[in-house]
């Protein structure tokens, strides 16, 4: 575009025709409307709920050798129930949840899956399947972990790490008479369901599910964190 309003311009300053100057002159300020268009469709259509990141990067740095730090011990996996109710009541604790999507076989419309929390923190509210990051998981692999554990469907694909909020509760499962409430840092991670692994099978931490649509404007009585990522999700893409 640039070069060809640098010939339009060259052209008018080598003419004397009245016409020939007032079809350059509208050829020139045509080239530069196109150009404007092209800078402007590059930016971010929504940048309040923008902020997804790059499809396939889940945001992992390591510093020394890969497989040794990604090694998870049972140990890690299984916490002793006092220890791990000290760090949910004092601590900050990671918590990966999924926008699992799937395309519905009937509608051809795409829709996430939202199940019903069956304890604190959030219980009874229609959330994001996921849980506690383990120490040694990347958030793709915790994603696909959590995803298969809490709905029972194997074939999913990590897609992009949509955002971390930092989210406060009131109330958890480990409350004492001293110490009430929780504090969790959540990644949100796209997941794909693949093929026709359609059956949801729910662990005990979840009492119902229901797939819904992914647009936001369909979905105005769902809860705040779940819309946050629906949200970000169309900024990223509007066309998904």
């Amino acid at each position: 575009t640039v070069w060809v309003s640098q010939s339009i311009l060259c052209a008018m300053s080598t003419s004397s025709s009245p016409t020939v100057l007032v079809a350059t002159a509208f050829a020139a300020g045509a080239a530069t409307a196109l150009l404007a268009q092209s800078l402007l469709t590059k930016r971010p259509a929504d940048r309040e709920n923008a902020g997804a990141v790059v499809e396939g990067e889940d945001l992992s740095l390591f510093y020394g050798d890969e497989t040794q730090l990604t090694t998870i011990t049972d140990d890690r996996k299984f916490l002793p129930k006092d220890l791990y109710g000290s760090l949910v009541r004092d601590a900050v604790v990671c918590c990966l949840d999924t926008l699992l999507v799937r395309t519905n076989a009937t509608t051809g419309q795409k829709e996430c899956l939202l199940v019903e929390r069956s304890t604190e923190p959030a219980k009874g509210l229609w959330w994001l399947p996921g849980g506690r990051l383990l120490k040694g998981e990347t958030f793709f692999a915790a994603a696909i972990r959590k995803a298969q554990q809490e709905t029972g469907l194997q074939h999913v694909k990590p897609i992009q790490v949509l955002g971390v909020w930092n989210t406060f509760f009131p109330y958890s499962h480990w409350d004492t008479a001293q110490s009430k409430g929780t504090q969790t840092v959540n990644p949100i991670v796209l997941v794909e369901l693949q093929g026709d692994d359609v059956e949801v099978k729910l662990d005990a931490t979840s009492e119902n599910f229901k797939w819904v649509s992914l647009d936001p404007k369909l979905n105005p009585t769902a809860d705040k964190y779940v819309l946050q990522a629906l949200l970000r999700l169309r900024a990223w893409n509007p066309n998904y």
